[in-house]
């Protein structure tokens, strides 16, 4: 059975079991103040396109900062011998790898997301962004269920299509989260998302017959999962 949760992070895993989750796959804030100012603006078509969600160019909550404080619980509520993955900004990588560490995983790879289009930053002072980071960790020794042949740690990946359209302002495709669900989880299993936006996690959980907890803080988003979902 699969459950959505309105709440903090910290306190709902603070009920859960010791080695209840099979999986943990999020993407926590990144902790760069991101606002979108972009996407108000079709650039393919230089026109001015309709913004489906006023919620959606105001600043991402809580990202002020990189939470870390859920790791700990993260560990205990993990399986042993399994994975954690964590969608991680660059410039915050450091800091996210520390606190992982510090509360018992073993960072495997750093899997570098390599965009099919590249973002803006600041254009006349640094290049084009086209990358982002996912941390790939385990709690003990986990193995990689690859269904077809060992994977790259730099996967090509689509860049979700048109703002106006999207659930979430850093709303991550499907085919982002399947790869490492199909790798480090089985059918049955339950996956837990302590930051589930819009709740791509559950979806992808759905389409490939996994159960799965989504937690997400903010209301808005929240009602998005359900109505998603249709749970």
């Amino acid at each position: 059975m699969s459950s959505i949760y309105n709440n903090d992070c910290l306190n709902v895993m603070a009920k859960m079991s010791d080695g209840s989750v099979d999986m943990i796959i999020t993407d926590p804030p990144y902790g760069i103040n991101y606002k979108s100012n972009k996407q108000n603006y079709d650039t393919r078509q230089g026109k001015t396109i309709k913004k489906d969600r006023n919620e959606y160019f105001d600043q991402i909550v809580g990202d002020s900062d990189v939470p870390l404080a859920w790791l700990s619980e993260a560990y205990r509520i993990l399986k042993d011998n399994s994975a954690i993955y964590i969608f991680c900004h660059w410039s915050k990588w450091p800091l996210l790898a520390h606190g992982v560490e510090k509360d018992g995983f073993k960072i495997k790879n750093m899997i570098v997301l390599n965009k099919s289009n590249h973002g803006l930053g600041d254009l006349k002072g640094s290049y084009a962004p086209k990358h982002e980071l996912l941390l790939f960790a385990t709690k003990g020794r986990h193995i990689l269920n690859f269904p077809d042949k060992r994977m790259n740690d730099v996967l090509d990946v689509p860049v979700k299509y048109s703002g106006a359209k999207r659930l979430h302002p850093n709303e991550k495709p499907l085919s982002w989260l399947e790869p490492c669900i199909l790798n480090s989880s089985r059918e049955g299993d339950l996956v837990l998302d302590p930051f589930a936006g819009s709740g791509s996690t559950g979806a992808a959980c759905e389409k490939l017959n996994r159960r799965y907890i989504l937690i997400e803080k903010d209301k808005t988003y929240y009602q998005t999962i359900y109505e998603r979902l249709a749970l």
